[in-house]
């Protein structure tokens, strides 16, 4: 942590400072690469963990081998890792790690490994795998239950829960951890590249920037899996189809939590208007759209006064159906006034439930 890791107040989900992590070209392992630190927790049977990543633009995947690990995991006891045999003495650990192209996978260390090293599940929304998105903020949250122990003997009870941008990815059940009387007990923070051979190291320098960090044995503490997601502030909350003007689109029941209507059939050059927002105070502000596509490219520009000024803009992902939706978002300069907030479709393809404004600093 002292020596590649940063307070950066170039990025930020929330506030105005993140956390960066260094990963030097051609340097793999977690000595030489990324950062580590074993945060203490009270142990308890089972803990949720939250936290939001930022991959740089210029994101190196690997040379010619694909393999890393993200961030904040969850562990227990002597937390069994790095090729060890889980015996169910010597704890347990769970970490989020991309593979090649940035697919997303979540690896896990329990008894009963299939090989020498942890297994490994692919994250998956509506039966397609995920892929990391460069250069903008991804959320993910983890739930990890150790197993119940009888007699002795693990009782394949165990569970890892994972979740992308909100959204179910993993649900791995029938796992054991332990055989002796070890908890979650760690909020493990292990991001580094590799493997353990120089064919896993960045091709060129890259860095990973954290926010948002909260771990707790209630779920009702990680605002990103509720319906409305969460808010550092006084927000600005609309639901897409309450707009003053629009052109090109339609509204439609959304399969979304919390049900209601969506802004739907929305093409290139389509748009939705908001009139009569306040903004009380100019400034940075945290723009979400809560969105859904099973299709690639789509890009949305925000502005103000039918175009005048546009604040920025932001691609929306493949979400992997109509029926999955993420939450996305970007930072955007806003001046004080009442304003007339547009959204505009660069590049169609999607649907979106609600967007939310957030002063940020």
């Amino acid at each position: 942590m002292s020596t590649r890791t940063m307070i950066d107040s170039n990025y930020a989900h929330n506030g105005g400072k993140s956390l960066r992590v260094f990963y030097p070209e051609d340097e793999v392992g977690p000595i030489d690469s990324g950062a580590q630190a074993p945060f203490a927790l009270t142990p308890g049977q089972e803990y949720y963990l939250s936290y939001w990543v930022r991959f740089s633009n210029d994101f190196s995947w690997g040379t010619t081998e694909f393999a890393g690990k993200l961030g904040l995991g969850l562990a227990g006891g002597a937390a069994c890792s790095g090729g060890q045999v889980c015996t169910g003495y010597n704890g347990f650990s769970s970490r989020i790690i991309w593979r090649s192209g940035g697919q997303a996978a979540i690896y896990y260390y329990h008894m009963g490994n299939g090989g020498q090293y942890g297994d490994y599940r692919i994250l998956k929304q509506g039966g397609n795998d995920i892929y990391y998105q460069k250069g903008q903020w991804i959320n993910i949250v983890q739930r990890l239950k150790v197993n119940t122990v009888s007699g002795g003997n693990a009782n394949p009870d165990g569970e890892i829960q994972i979740w992308y941008n909100g959204v179910s990815a993993a649900n791995i059940t029938g796992l054991r951890f332990v055989r002796n009387s070890d908890k979650v007990d760690k909020a493990y923070f292990s991001s580094f590249f590799g493997g353990a051979t120089a064919s896993f190291a960045p091709a060129n320098d890259s860095y990973i920037w954290y926010d948002d960090i909260k771990v707790s044995t209630t779920p009702a503490d990680i605002c990103e899996l509720s319906s409305g997601g969460c808010s550092s502030g006084p927000s600005i909350f609309r639901e897409a189809e309450n707009y003053t003007y629009m052109s090109g689109i339609m509204t439609e029941p959304t399969p979304d939590v919390g049900g209601g209507l969506n802004v739907g059939g929305i093409d290139a050059g389509d748009w939705v208007a908001y009139a009569g927002i306040p903004i009380t105070s100019g400034g940075t502000y945290l723009m979400e759209y809560r969105v859904a596509s099973p299709n690639t490219g789509g890009k949305i520009s925000l502005d103000l006064g039918g175009g005048a000024t546009v604040l920025g803009h932001i691609n929306v992902p493949n979400t992997g159906s109509w029926s999955n939706y993420q939450t996305i978002s970007h930072q955007v300069q806003i001046p004080a006034g009442t304003h007339q907030f547009g959204i505009y479709a660069v590049a169609g393809g999607f649907d979106i439930n609600w967007w939310r404004l957030t002063k940020v600093n």
